[in-house]
């Protein structure tokens, strides 16, 4: 069995982690295949990356069948370093919008890889977790970036020490998640906000991106400038004329993504 699973239809490309068996561990070869797929779409079209799980789960988290010993590298934080980290790093400094589509477990490194993302929508009744310290484990993949930055420190502690198992309409609610739908609602939710995003103005999404990294990166006077910078792409694009025109003549923009 292919342990994970990529198509490209409609310039958006779905990468599928394929071992509903076991619940979709994150295994060596995975990192590698995600980071092959990112680096891919800079040049065959993709316009909106989907980040999913087969079966009934989105992540179980680590693949902890390869024990203490047989980690690649042979060094925990080696093996962070060079095989998980670039992965979290490429979802979030690509300019593609990244959705993570959850169902049924999004835990430990699965559910930091989750928070990389730009958009997360979940089934009703999906599970989060940052669940490291339930195995004697702090966290890593980024959630100790991402967590505060989504629901403030105090709450984020107290998520990250307690391995807290957060419910779908929890996470909602505290801001982890987008949006969350019952049953096969999700699919076509995401289906239309992948279409959405696909057929939307691409160097404007991909700005705002650029602007929100910078945001969250940087001090308020660098964000300025950052933001000052991108504009100009998008006021020298193609889309942004369109749109322009299409607002004066009071239509619906037709934008091809340049």
């Amino acid at each position: 069995m292919q342990e994970l699973l990529i198509s490209l239809e409609g310039r958006v490309k779905t990468i599928t982690l394929n071992l509903p068996e076991k619940k979709n561990p994150l295994t060596p070869n995975m990192f590698a295949g995600i980071k092959q797929a990112i680096e891919q779409s800079l040049t065959d079209g993709t316009r909106v990356i989907v980040l999913t799980g087969a079966g009934n789960d989105f992540s179980a988290g680590a693949d902890l069948s390869l024990g203490i010993s047989n980690l690649p590298y042979g060094d925990v934080s080696q093996y962070l370093g060079y095989v998980v980290n670039p992965v979290i790093t490429a979802v979030r400094q690509v300019d593609i919008p990244f959705i993570a589509k959850v169902r049924g477990v999004c835990v430990g490194v699965g559910f930091s890889l989750a928070l990389a993302c730009d958009l997360i929508f979940a089934e009703e009744r999906a599970i989060f977790s940052p669940i490291f310290t339930r195995i004697g484990l702090a966290c890593d993949g980024g959630s100790a970036f991402f967590l505060p930055r989504l629901v403030g420190y105090h709450k984020a502690f107290e998520l990250l020490v307690t391995a807290a198992m957060i419910k779908a309409e929890d996470a909602l609610r505290m801001g982890i998640v987008n949006q969350v739908f019952a049953g096969e609602l999700l699919d076509t939710a995401v289906e239309k906000m992948a279409y959405q995003l696909a057929n939307g103005p691409q160097v404007a999404i991909r700005q705002v991106k650029a602007n929100l990294r910078a945001g969250m990166e940087s001090s308020l006077v660098q964000t300025l400038e950052v933001e000052a910078l991108n504009q100009r792409s998008c006021f020298q694009s193609e889309d942004f004329r369109e749109g322009l025109q299409a607002f004066l003549e009071k239509r619906k923009p037709v934008f091809k993504g340049n």
